[in-house]
């Protein structure tokens, strides 16, 4: 395959996978207004996946223990939990903004931190418009009542947790590189075999009280479009486009998904979140522009 070629297929699946993180994060949120704990949605996240990744596991070559650990940790179950936590604390909004819209400073940070590697002139400042959309958004949580700024607070730190592991996973998959479908599978059995029997013995559930509907709905994005379908999707885009440019055209989230979150969850949007989102998107705009130069 060609550099052009390998560069739009690239792209397309890093479109496919922001139209499921934009649903996620609509999905998610509507599900923590629900029933089910967080805890809940996390089982349902790998317990679905996890049927669904057994089916191809005689395909793959799982990687050493090492690396299945580290995947299920920062792609799995550290995402899952601080994420579906947050969603019962804080709007659509926010997490539109802090999970994918933090995902180039965590992975800017760590990349340098660990692997040495510096942005581009170009991506610091793709990279500060970013942090200005993330600034606007925690002025938008303090400036709400005490009470709520601190349900708020707690459920943004929450968010930038995610963020965080998240940034730590897509960089794994650069030390570690290997085929999409075996990422997804070691990621999705690994978290699966530590999670399930530690949430089965000891963690607090109310998937007994949910609908039907609730749960159905759930298993079905978490489970399958979003541990499974999107978690195919980003590795390929990384392994065709890298890893700081696919967290950088992430960034065109937030927009999306918080603007569908006023119809579809009827969340307003202030004007400080609305500033945010536009100063994101113009970061995420110019990432998506430096892919197309190369």
């Amino acid at each position: 395959m060609s550099e052009t070629n390998s560069s739009r297929a690239g792209l397309i699946a890093a479109c496919f996978t922001i139209c499921i993180w934009t649903g996620f994060i609509l999905v998610s949120r509507y599900g923590g207004k629900g029933v089910l704990t967080g805890w809940d949605v996390t089982a349902l996240r790998f317990g679905v996946g996890a049927l669904i990744a057994l089916m191809f596991l005689s395909r793959v070559t799982l990687p050493p223990y090492k690396v299945i650990l580290l995947f299920s940790v920062f792609g799995g179950i550290g995402y899952s939990i601080t994420v579906y936590t947050g969603f019962r604390l804080a709007p659509a909004a926010h997490a539109a903004v802090l999970l994918p819209g933090t995902l180039p400073f965590a992975t800017a940070v760590i990349a340098w931190l660990w692997l040495r590697q510096n942005p581009s002139p170009a991506q610091r400042i793709a990279l500060l418009l970013v942090f200005i959309g993330i600034a606007l958004t925690a002025a938008d949580t303090l400036s709400h009542g005490a009470h709520l700024t601190g349900m708020q607070m707690l459920g943004d730190l929450l968010f930038l947790c995610g963020s965080s592991s998240w940034a730590m996973f897509t960089l794994l998959l650069r030390r570690y590189p290997m085929p999409p479908l075996t990422a997804a599978v070691t990621t999705t059995l690994g978290s699966a075999l530590l999670y399930l029997p530690v949430w089965w013995l000891f963690l607090p559930s109310t998937m007994g009280q949910a609908p039907v509907a609730e749960i159905a709905m759930q298993a079905a994005y978490q489970g399958v479009l979003v541990v499974f379908v999107a978690m195919l999707l980003y590795t390929f885009a990384v392994r065709r486009l890298g890893a700081q440019t696919v967290t950088l055209l992430m960034a065109i989230v937030p927009g999306v998904s918080a603007l569908a979150a006023v119809p579809v969850l009827g969340e307003p949007l202030s004007l400080l979140t609305l500033a945010g989102l536009g100063v994101v998107t113009m970061g995420a705009v110019l990432g998506a522009r430096l892919v197309s130069l190369k």
